[in-house]
């Protein structure tokens, strides 16, 4: 995870999940669901991202990081 990305580097199409698939609302689910349902729409990123052989973004502390379909995780480094 030493490695940075320029994410102008890397412009293109955001991959847009859509919403459904709960049977309930986020507001009525118990925090074990919430967690089960954060899970789930991670894989389907995930699954729809690295199909298409594009990275997904997330970010941990104060770092944006990149992960690529090989499994490589990488720092986002800001645009200057």
């Amino acid at each position: 995870m030493n490695s940075k990305i320029n994410v102008m580097e890397h412009k293109t199409t955001p991959i847009l999940l859509r919403y459904g698939g709960a049977k309930k609302s986020s507001f009525e689910m118990s925090q074990l669901e919430l967690i089960q349902a954060a899970a789930s729409i991670l894989r389907r990123a995930k699954e729809k991202a690295f199909s298409k052989g594009r990275p997904i973004y997330f970010g941990e502390g104060d770092k944006v990081l990149a992960e690529f379909p090989d499994g490589r995780i990488e720092e986002v480094k800001e645009q200057a």
